[in-house]
């Protein structure tokens, strides 16, 4: 009895750990994601609905999924489908998804040894500029109950990309002049032209590109 009590257990074990790690299989069928319900406030995804997005892999299989999600916290691609929800594997090399205003955003995944995850090109040269979304939990009180509430708070980080070192990048003029020293003067000139901001992203993706039209 006691023999088939253990034999039971350790079919209960084992059929529990197969349902959380489904492998992939020829048709490169993502992997099973465990659900687990938390009281946390806020949205970790990208996109807050499922959209259609193109994924390509390390060996550069090309394909369409429909009922997408970029989850941010865990720097993994979802899917639904059956009423099951899939985690893709880290073997995609980059991805094309919608945000919540229906504009297209090309994802790449780019070896780092500060931050893991998927990075956006937004200005691409000699010196590229790459963003990075994330999100973190940040626990406030509510002013009316007084009560503490953890949220899912998303947050977006600047990084630099010259001859494959991806290094963090914080907009500033201190950082441009660093960064983009061999042609600080000309740069300066061109943002004082122009009037730009570098903390604000558009103002800064200028400089980038002008930077990296630079001979």
């Amino acid at each position: 009895m006691k023999k088939f009590m253990l034999y039971l257990l350790f079919a209960i074990i084992a059929n529990y750990s197969f349902a959380q790690n489904v492998t992939v299989g020829s048709s490169a069928k993502p992997l099973l994601k465990s659900v687990v319900k938390v009281s946390v406030q806020g949205s970790p995804y990208f996109n807050e609905s499922y959209t259609s997005g193109k994924i390509k892999t390390v060996s550069q299989k090309e394909f369409t999924i429909n009922n997408l999600k970029y989850n941010l916290a865990t720097q993994q691609l979802e899917y639904a489908e059956n009423d099951q929800i899939y985690a893709i594997q880290d073997s995609v090399q980059s991805f094309t998804l919608k945000d919540s205003l229906g504009k297209e955003n090309v994802f790449f995944k780019l070896n780092s040894e500060n931050v893991a995850g998927f990075y956006k090109i937004i200005a691409e040269g000699k010196i590229s500029l790459l963003k990075k979304y994330t999100v973190k939990k940040e626990e406030t009180q509510d002013w009316f109950t007084k009560k503490t509430v953890t949220k899912n708070v998303q947050h977006h980080i600047y990084f630099t990309n010259q001859d494959g070192i991806i290094k963090n990048f914080i907009p500033s003029m201190k950082s441009i002049n660093a960064v983009l020293a061999d042609k600080k003067k000309q740069v300066i000139k061109f943002i004082e032209n122009e009037q730009l901001n570098p903390k604000q992203e558009n103002d800064l993706i200028k400089v980038f590109n002008f930077y990296n039209t630079l001979k």
